[in-house]
């Protein structure tokens, strides 16, 4: 008797030995679910946040579509295409070393208030507010546009208005009228020196 417990337990390790070498059966791949324009703006502004805090200005600036943004403070103007690339290169140059400065003070150790972002236009509009320095509230809100299959960051709202319509109107539009495009370029860069 006790031979044929033996044998039955040594056959049972056997079955389960082979069970066990055989190539377990594959589970389907889980279904990636791909996230929506919405979800993507979101995360692309709130990594912008992060890399200003942290002065990640590169990668900041990467966000941001620099040559939308730029298409944008020109407005009806024609540019050559050497112009764009040079005028491009100053606003990114201009956002680098003054817009991210400024930026870090509003929310570096601060949180920022997010709201359901609107897809409206082929653009979404993100508005978001600062509590700073305890008691003053800053609402503003991101505007983003996809291009390529990606949502960049191409203009900024405040108090109802674009950041790129008030520059245009403000500075460029009168900088390129007094000063041609070579001079506003030449412009754009003394400011981000300064």
């Amino acid at each position: 008797m006790k031979q044929i417990r033996i044998l039955l337990v040594t056959s049972l390790l056997l079955v389960n030995v082979s069970v066990f070498s055989e190539e377990a059966p594959q589970t389907p791949p889980a279904e990636t679910t791909t996230a929506s324009p919405e979800e993507q703006s979101l995360s692309t502004v709130k990594k912008l946040v992060g890399f200003i805090r942290f002065k990640k200005n590169d990668k900041a600036l990467a966000l941001i579509h620099v040559g939308r943004f730029s298409e944008l403070l020109v407005g009806h103007h024609k540019l050559t295409l050497a112009e764009k690339k040079d005028f491009e290169e100053a606003v990114g140059k201009y956002i680098e070393n003054k817009a991210f400065p400024i930026a870090v003070q509003y929310f570096d150790k601060i949180d920022i208030t997010y709201e359901k972002p609107i897809l409206k236009d082929k653009k979404i509009r993100i508005g978001s507010s600062i509590l700073y320095k305890g008691s003053d509230q800053i609402t503003f809100a991101w505007i983003l546009s996809e291009i390529d299959g990606n949502w960049y960051i191409t203009d900024f709202e405040t108090e109802g208005k674009l950041a790129t319509d008030i520059n245009r109107t403000k500075n460029i539009e009168p900088s390129l009228k007094k000063n041609g495009v070579k001079g506003t370029i030449l412009s754009i860069l003394k400011a981000a020196k300064s």
